[in-house]
């Protein structure tokens, strides 16, 4: 059979045989499909893999810098030769003769004193978070209030843009004494505000007591401890009322919150004797606890302990109206 015979038989089968369509385009497209490969999961599955290790030692999670002051402190029970990282849920513990530094995140620092005992609970941009169980810190704080918290056995230190020292004993007695700006310190509803030198002492299942000036008489310290703590009541009230002096208005702001009803306005006449109400707070608003006649008085007060303790040295204040001695 020629060529001419051999076209002449192909017109000739039946066209039946022919596809519908024309199937090149598809099989061209299927060609130009990268094939798939498995092998593209290996890597993938490498990064998985060092993922999980680095979680595991802590890599990757936040972190705080500690920087060894003196003696050998411990990160957990990893001796700190120099600086280290502190991850969320490890301690700090100094004994004897060793101290650390711990950056709080960008906000501040804490210096973690002899025989001590810390956690980091919380390491956030929106929350700085730490745990005292024992021991003595220093901490320094430049941020916006309420980013930096310190846990205690007896309540949380809430930091409002400021400096102070924390000690706690192993009973979770503590002592909360504020060097720069104010701090608020919390235990369920019970709160105090402490500011610029001030200072508070708190216990477990109680929570802070009523803030006095650092330079409190022993005898006014001793009726607060007494009515905060050892259930002195009416009686302790009429000491702190006897010692109170202008300098004690902060006291007698946070007494007047918590003495039975029928002593607040005895509480109330002292306070004005010796700081006189700002225009627009009332007896009656204040010994009804209203919050804006509460505030209000507060703000005096506040601002006078302020310049009394910033001017101090340099200027006389009148405790009474914080204006300048000449």
């Amino acid at each position: 059979m020629n060529e001419h015979e051999l076209n002449d038989a192909v017109k000739r089968l039946p066209k039946s045989i022919e596809p519908p369509r024309d199937l090149w385009p598809d099989i061209q497209a299927r060609l130009a499909r990268p094939e798939r490969r498995l092998w593209y999961w290996i890597p993938l599955a490498a990064a998985a893999a060092l993922v999980a290790v680095l979680i595991g030692r802590g890599i990757g999670t936040p972190a705080w810098d500690v920087t060894r002051l003196a003696g050998l402190p411990l990160i957990g029970a990893t001796p700190l030769a120099a600086s280290g990282r502190l991850h969320v849920g490890e301690w700090v513990e100094t004994d004897d003769s060793s101290r650390a530094l711990i950056a709080v995140g960008r906000i501040g620092e804490v210096s973690v004193e002899r025989r001590t005992r810390i956690r980091l609970v919380t390491a956030r941009p929106d929350e700085h978070r730490l745990a005292l169980a024992r021991g003595a810190i220093a901490a320094k704080v430049d941020a916006e209030p309420r980013l930096f918290f310190v846990e205690t056995p007896a309540g949380t230190a809430i930091d409002l843009g400021c400096a102070y020292t924390l000690t706690m004993d192993s009973l979770g007695n503590g002592r909360l004494h504020v060097t720069a700006g104010i701090v608020e310190f919390q235990t369920g509803a019970r709160e105090a505000r402490v500011p610029i030198g001030a200072v508070v002492l708190t216990r477990p299942k109680i929570g802070p007591g009523i803030p006095h000036v650092e330079d409190a008489p022993a005898p006014l310290v001793r009726a607060l401890v007494a009515f905060d703590f050892e259930n002195g009541g009416a009686r302790a009230t009429r000491t702190v009322l006897a010692l109170a002096r202008p300098h004690d208005a902060i006291s007698l702001w946070h007494l007047l919150q918590r003495v039975d009803a029928p002593l607040r306005g005895a509480v109330y006449d002292r306070l004005a004797e010796l700081v006189p109400p700002p225009p627009g707070v009332s007896r009656a608003g204040v010994v009804a606890l209203e919050s804006r006649a509460l505030e209000g008085y507060w703000t005096p007060i506040h601002r006078i302990l302020f310049r009394r303790m910033t001017l101090r040295g340099v200027r006389d204040i009148d405790p009474r109206t914080g204006t300048t001695v000449r």
